[in-house]
């Protein structure tokens, strides 16, 4: 953990217009620039208990030229509070963070394996001053992306796609917290039939509203959170191909963002679904322009926000064009972000005190190379005023440095997913290991480091090791 300041600030305004009998109302517009001398960019937002924000993004400006997890903690007033890196080897590219317990933080990360196994998930969990805890890992033999971390009651849920099976799945995994540390305790699997890529999750009730893209077209399903089981699918009717990116609920209603390929050129669309499955609404609204949508956020009962990429305004090579619309698909205006340089949006977050937070990346202050760009607005209503911008801008000539995490080889077991016999690994010569099914039973037990799964069905079971708190899924397949 470190604290850290601002090493150059620059503040550009637009001018206070006076107004007849009085001053114009002025909203001002917070920029935080930072980064090192490679690719640094932001990815995603998370609130904290206390108000403070959360800004996760990933560094290449690293001691090992690698990518890492780059977390920034910024107070309500957007003042920064600390910073922190996550690595693991030979590197970790973040996907999500969630806060639980006593104000500690797990970021969800794709780590790189091996050549075979490719890319595996990694969770990573610091303390409330940003200084690292403990570490868990988990993957198949194939390749595994997460998406999306869930945190309900210090229970984790882990979203994303696995190609374990050979076609790409929607992978779910549950994690309880205990003696400060994520303990395995279920997962789940679901096959559509066809090749799904997970893009975004949230809960909805006690379901999981999963975002992906399939076939050319853009898919929201509700599952169980506990056992997978389908409540209700929705697919987009286009005849233009569609894709997935982002899906928010507040209440009873779950939004789906997407963009859709039309004749005219890109452009996004949304869908709004509620408990039940029903389409309240599903339109590509026209533009003009191209339109890229990057993320959707609920910002009122019947108003949502929007932060999409373009570079067809004439504000630079690329900006951010936040848009507010009705769950009736009427929009509603909307500013756009950026300077003459390309900027590109990655995630939007509506605070609990009604700021608007977006982050990304901008390329015009590291000689080409892409920075982290965080913006924040005063309310969701920016653009209705006239509007100063406060920029800070913290580029270092220096490397982010890379802290090392202590670690202990996790439990693992070879080859992975298992067909008859497997070796357990990183466990006490002797150790009892067993396997248990989706209801706790135990069905398979031993002694050592080698077990056969032959007899067992498929399907994804626990395995546990004695005197140890770690349980990890084993698939067994054929």
């Amino acid at each position: 953990m470190r604290p850290f300041k601002w090493i150059e600030t620059a503040c550009i305004a637009a001018s206070m217009c006076a107004a007849v009998g009085g001053w114009a109302q002025v909203d001002t517009v917070e920029v935080r620039v930072y980064g090192g001398q490679r690719d640094d960019r932001g990815l995603r937002l998370v609130e904290l208990g206390d108000g403070d924000v959360l800004a996760l993004s990933s560094s290449n400006s690293t001691t090992d030229e690698e990518p890492h997890a780059w977390l920034h903690r910024f107070d309500s007033l957007v003042n920064p509070v600390w910073n922190a890196t996550v690595s693991d080897t030979p590197l970790l590219q973040p996907v999500d963070a969630v806060e639980h317990g006593a104000g500690f933080i797990t970021v969800l990360g794709v780590r790189y394996e091996n050549a075979s196994a490719a890319y595996d998930w990694g969770w990573y969990t610091l303390d409330a001053e940003g200084n690292s805890i403990s570490e868990t890992q988990w993957g198949s033999d194939a390749w595994d992306i997460p998406a999306r971390l869930l945190q309900r009651n210090d229970s984790l849920w882990s979203v994303g796609t696995t190609y374990a099976t050979g076609g790409g799945d929607v992978h779910v995994t549950l994690h309880t917290w205990s003696e400060d540390a994520w303990v395995f305790d279920s997962a789940w699997s679901w096959d559509s039939g066809a090749a799904d890529e997970v893009t975004d999750a949230a809960f909805i009730g006690g379901g999981i509203a999963v975002s992906t893209s399939v076939n050319d077209q853009a898919h929201c399903t509700i599952f169980d959170a506990l056992d997978g089981n389908v409540h209700w699918s929705y697919a987009t009717p286009y005849d233009s191909p569609t894709s997935a990116k982002a899906v928010d609920v507040r209440d009873s209603t779950v939004v789906m963002l997407f963009n859709a390929d039309t004749p005219d050129g890109m452009r996004l669309g949304f869908a709004c679904l509620n408990l039940q499955g029903d389409t309240i609404l599903q339109t590509i609204p026209g533009s003009g322009v191209d339109v890229a949508g990057e993320d959707i956020a609920w910002y009122g009962p019947n108003n949502f926000a929007t932060i999409a990429a373009t570079s067809d305004l004439g504000l630079g090579e690329g900006e951010w064009l936040f848009s507010r619309w009705t769950d009736g698909g009427v929009w509603q205006g909307g500013p756009t972000f950026g300077t003459q340089w390309d900027e590109s949006p990655a995630a939007i977050l509506y605070a609990s005190d009604g700021r608007l937070w977006m982050i990304g990346a901008t390329d015009g202050y590291s000689n080409g190379r892409d920075d982290v760009y965080l913006v924040v607005a005063p309310s969701p209503q920016v653009g209705n005023n006239e509007t100063a911008t406060n920029v800070q801008v913290e580029v270092s000539e220096d490397a982010v440095a890379v802290e090392e995490w202590g670690r202990v080889p996790p439990l693992a077991v070879y080859p992975h997913p298992v067909r008859s016999t497997f070796t357990v690994v990183n466990v006490p010569a002797g150790s009892r290991w067993s396997l248990s099914d989706v209801a706790g039973h135990i069905v398979l037990d031993g002694y050592g480091e080698t077990g056969d799964v032959s007899g067992l069905s498929l399907g994804v079971y626990v395995l546990q090791v004695s005197g140890t708190h770690e349980a990890i899924p084993v698939w067994v397949v054929r």
